[in-house]
């Protein structure tokens, strides 16, 4: 068995960042563990704020997350969807 993602926020960007865009750091960030299923797009998770960002262009207002591995993905409640712009 994996293990338990939690994800308290969603974030779309159309480029691909450098820093998370919660936290502003970069030491914890996990490529393409999670794939988005409506977008097709990358995404990048921010274990240390628990983020999950979503590069791609279309507005999500709904996501359907599944894992690569055998891991677990939690929502928590309440979880945000927003769009960054650079």
């Amino acid at each position: 068995m994996g293990r338990t993602i939690f994800i308290k926020e969603i974030i779309c960007i159309s480029k691909e960042p450098r820093l998370c865009p919660t936290c502003e750091k970069d030491d914890r960030l996990e490529k393409e563990l999670i794939r988005e299923e409506r977008s097709c797009g990358k995404t990048i998770l921010c274990s240390r704020c628990e983020a999950l960002i979503v590069i791609t262009s279309n507005n999500l207002r709904q996501v359907e997350l599944s894992s690569r591995k055998d891991d677990i993905i939690m929502l928590k409640e309440p979880h945000i969807i927003r769009k960054v712009e650079y």
